[in-house]
């Protein structure tokens, strides 16, 4: 028997549900066929959500592709505030940048950037730009190193590697290692407690 009547809006659940519906259909088209074959009508019926509800939300097809990149940032929520607080940052940069999800993205729009700068310019700016920003506010006023270079560093050969498909995804402790190892080389050290006590009863 058809409905009728119309139904009210979604709670803010329910919304949330969709819009991470939405947000893995997306990845999923970047990640397995590229930008060209992500549009409204595709992300609509793979979704199961209306186009109506994609440009209210979204916007348009570079408002799915920000959604998406945001998505890969998650971190920027989840380290505290302060010096005190960098291993941790650098931490949940590299956990989530170094994933299945944040590779393929970054995939994506790479192999795109040339037809288009524009998408190009807010994927740097929501993603590798915020990044930075992160770091810069957990960095110490006299750091040695400047945040963009810090993001570089940290990321490096894991980053390209992975880029490449020549590795596969790094391990908790790997990427603790990296992080403890370019804070090193800045004279950063590291700011876990627990860590900065076995290293120094080794010494």
């Amino acid at each position: 028997m058809p409905m009728t009547g119309k139904r009210g809006r979604p709670s803010a659940a329910e919304a949330g549900a969709r819009d991470e519906r939405v947000i893995d259909v997306v990845v999923a088209v970047l990640t397995g066929e590229g930008l060209e074959a992500l549009t409204l009508d595709r992300v609509s019926a793979d979704a199961h959500v209306a186009k109506r509800t994609l440009y209210t939300v979204f916007g348009d097809r570079a408002g799915l592709v920000r959604a998406a990149v945001r998505r890969q940032h998650a971190y920027l929520g989840d380290a505290g505030d302060g010096a005190a607080d960098l291993r941790s940052a650098a931490r949940g940069i590299l956990r989530h940048l170094l994933g299945d999800e944040a590779i393929g993205v970054h995939r994506a729009i790479t192999g795109a950037a040339a037809l288009h700068p524009l998408l190009a310019r807010e994927f740097y700016e929501e993603g590798p730009a915020r990044a930075q920003g992160f770091l810069a506010a957990h960095l110490p006023a006299d750091a040695p190193v400047s945040p963009a270079l810090l993001f570089t560093a940290l990321l490096g050969e894991p980053h390209r590697r992975r880029l490449l498909g020549l590795a596969g995804p790094f391990s908790v402790s790997e990427i603790d290692a990296q992080v403890d190892e370019v804070l090193r080389a800045f004279g950063l050290g590291s700011s876990d407690p627990a860590r900065q006590g076995q290293e120094s009863s080794s010494s």
